[in-house]
This record gives C-alpha cells, sequence and structure tokens, in this order.
C-alpha cells in the first residue's frame, strides 16, 4: 500500500512538472467519517424514500454528474467515543459504494483519501482544549488522537472538520418550531460564539499538524447566511428540519452535500445536475444560484493573511470555477543526485522539512537568481515538503520532492 501511493504521487509529480498549472482537486474521494445524525440522520420524523438526510447520499449523486468518485464509510459518535480506536464502518447506503468492510479489512486497507470529522453541537459553551465534563479528554485533544492515528495508517489524508449548527432546544419557550425572534437569536448565536468556537478548534488542530492538509467546511454558516436572503428566506424553519436537536430535513442535507462537495472537490458543483423532487422548490428552482452563492462563500472563506480555511492547495480561481495552482518548478522530481528550482513566483528562502515534519535544511536564494540549485547528498530517500518563505518569512508556496535512492 505503501508503495502504491509514493507511487501514484511520483505520477503526479510528473504531470506537475509538464503542465505547471495543473488543477489540485479531487477526481476521487474516498471519505471515512467520524460522525454523528447532522452528517448522517437515519431516524428520521418524516421519512424519506431513501437517505435522503445524509450527506454522503447526496454527495454521491452530485459527484456521478460531476463525473468524480465518491466512496464513503463512516461511524456514529461524538469525539470521546471516535478516539477510542480503530473506528468501526457503520454505516451503509443504498446507492452510495463503501471503501471498507471493518469486520474483514484493516483501516489501512481502504487505501482512505480523506477524513471528515465533527464534534458535538451541545458543546461551545466551554472552550475546544477544555476537558468534557467528568472525562480525561477534550475536543482538541480527542482530535489530535484520531488524526494521529489516521495519519500511521495513511499517506497524504486530507482533514475535513465539517462546521455543523447547533443545538436549538434552548432557544425554544414553546417547543419547536420556531417563533421569528426565536429563529433570529438562534441564527445570530450560530454565526457568533457557536462560528467563534470552530475557528479556535480548527486553528488549534491545524498547528497541531503542520503538514498535514486540515480544513473547515463551514456547513453551518453558509446554510443560515442563505436563509436570511431572498429568497430562501421563505422557507419557513420546519421545511427544514424537523426538531430542536436540530435534525435536518432532506433539504437542509441537500444544501450541506453542496457545500462539502465544492469544498472537497475544489471546484463548482456540476451545472447538470438535476435537483430531486424531495428538495424544497424554492431551492430546487435555484439551484445555480445557490451553487454561485455557495463558491463565493467559500472562496471569502480566508485567515487573516488571506489564506483559505477550506481548500487545501495554494490555489486560485478561474472564470470557469477550476482552481489551479501557480507551482514553481522542481527538476527532476524524483531526484536521487540534486534538483533545480525555477520559482513562478518571488521567493526569498526555502525550507525542507522531511515527511516527519522535522526541518532538514535552509537554503537563501542568492538575489537576481531566477533559479536554485540543491545537492541531494545529504538526503535519504523519501518524501520532502518544500516551503518557498517570502522577505517577511511567510511561506508563499509549498512543493512536494520526491528523494529516490542513490
Amino acid at each position: 500500500m505503501k508503495f502504491r501511493k509514493l507511487y501514484i504521487l511520483f505520477l503526479l509529480t510528473l504531470t506537475s512538472i509538464a503542465n505547471p498549472f495543473m488543477g489540485y482537486g479531487q477526481d476521487e474521494i474516498i471519505n471515512f467519517i467520524f460522525g454523528h445524525s447532522l452528517i448522517h440522520h437515519e431516524f428520521q420524523v418524516n421519512p424519506t424514500p431513501s437517505q435522503e438526510t445524509s450527506v454522503p447520499h447526496w454527495m454521491h449523486f452530485l459527484a456521478e454528474a460531476g463525473d468524480k468518485e465518491y466512496v464513503v464509510n463512516g461511524q456514529y459518535g461524538f469525539l470521546p467515543q471516535h478516539d477510542n480506536l480503530p473506528p468501526i464502518s457503520q454505516w451503509g447506503f443504498d446507492f452510495v459504494p463503501s471503501a471498507w468492510d471493518s469486520d474483514t479489512q484493516n483501516f489501512s486497507d481502504a487505501d482512505f483519501t480523506t477524513i471528515m470529522i465533527t464534534p458535538g453541537n451541545f458543546i461551545q459553551w466551554q472552550g475546544p482544549e477544555e476537558l468534557y465534563y467528568n472525562d480525561v479528554v477534550s475536543p482538541l485533544s480527542a482530535t489530535q488522537t484520531i488524526f494521529e492515528w489516521c495519519n500511521e495508517q495513511e499517506d497524504d489524508l486530507r482533514f475535513y472538520i465539517y462546521e455543523n449548527w447547533p443545538d436549538m432546544g434552548s432557544y425554544l419557550a414553546n417547543g419547536f418550531p420556531p417563533t421569528e425572534a426565536e429563529w433570529n437569536s438562534y441564527n445570530d448565536y450560530l454565526n457568533g460564539d457557536f462560528h467563534n468556537w470552530f475557528l479556535e478548534y480548527n486553528e488549534l488542530v491545524s498547528s497541531s499538524f503542520p503538514f498535514s492538509c486540515i480544513r473547515m467546511i463551514p456547513v453551518g454558516p453558509i446554510i443560515s447566511k442563505l436563509l436570511f436572503t431572498a429568497p430562501y428566506d421563505q422557507i419557513p424553519a420546519d421545511q427544514l428540519y424537523e426538531d430542536d436537536a436540530p435534525h435536518g430535513r432532506a433539504s437542509t442535507y441537500f444544501l450541506a452535500s453542496l457545500i462539502s462537495y465544492m469544498a472537497m472537490y475544489q471546484e463548482k458543483a456540476p451545472e447538470n445536475y438535476i435537483v430531486d423532487d424531495s428538495i424544497h422548490p424554492i431551492i430546487r428552482d435555484n439551484y445555480k444560484d445557490i451553487v454561485s452563492f455557495i463558491w463565493e462563500e467559500l472562496n471569502a472563506f480566508n485567515d487573516e493573511e488571506g489564506n483559505s480555511l477550506v481548500f487545501c492547495s495554494l490555489i486560485s480561481s478561474t472564470e470557469n470555477g477550476t482552481r489551479l495552482e501557480d507551482i514553481s518548478l522542481i527538476s527532476p522530481n524524483p531526484a536521487s543526485e540534486s534538483v533545480t528550482i525555477s520559482a513562478g513566483i518571488d521567493y526569498r528562502s526555502i525550507n525542507i522539512y522531511d515527511q516527519w515534519g522535522r526541518l532538514h535544511n535552509t537554503y537563501s536564494r542568492a538575489l537576481g537568481k531566477s533559479e536554485m540549485t540543491i545537492d541531494l547528498g545529504s538526503y535519504t530517500a523519501g518524501i520532502y515538503l518544500l516551503l518557498m518563505m517570502d522577505d517577511q518569512n511567510q511561506v508563499t508556496q509549498q512543493q512536494k520532492l520526491i528523494v529516490l535512492d542513490k
């Protein structure tokens, strides 16, 4: 398995050398989800024909329309249960293919590419570093345990934190559905303290794994913002949710899947997708506008330095929605003796880290020189990460280098 993944990375690297503007979206996602019912809601108050109240259900059909592949397994629980590893595959779907049988296979046999995780939606009253009540773990420590274990099982995983939506019960004086005032207060919290908790959680998790792709999928805030925009503000709350948990109805999970699809595949949802009749007609009739709305929100979801909190690649938008990367050329790659780096952007120095995140060497580029040659005599075979740094020692670009046996 390790050799196969190294070979795949080798092929991808050769492709990027031949075409330095290769897109960095994914065509195949093999996804394991450490989740709960705000991703996959099986026990519905308002039954649907299949698993329409499930993000993977809609992800499958969106991927099919976009000539992509989506394969998924998952388990139920909250973070303290999920860090009891290894996980098991509890989720099965009518239409979505499965990658893994936990009764007969090891986790590593599935060759997962992507991990999705979501915490409970009722724990945001204290910080992500605080211990759960009467427990020895926190949301942060449980997530660290899970991600460390996953990284031991698979190479080059992408990790996504699925930002859900908060419990509604405390906002309801007379039960579900909410009044207009209760609905407004609930969404103020969703976009305020609740969202800030996720931002802090994501920052803490990301800083724990500086050489993994860890990103957020801001599902709750984007759905909330959409629902306060005409004509979607005309959809009653009880057509979107069915209780105060609040478990969504089919329309809410469909919106959640659109956001997840565009975040994970790093491109707009397919225009040719035909929205199912189980989705609210206002959403169904405005599918293309909703796709554009979500795409703009995802592109604008950046940190204070302008770095994407959603997309894994250092990428820029194009008019047709494809996301591309301006890549510094490393040639040859793979290599055994030396490499030459030709910069597509300006940089002052390069830091090179090994696959365990240890700094191996730092090189300064001579003023006026467009290329840099690096002798690999001190490098053992393996995968290295090159970070291009500017004058302020900020990362402007990153590339992988494969060093072969001498």
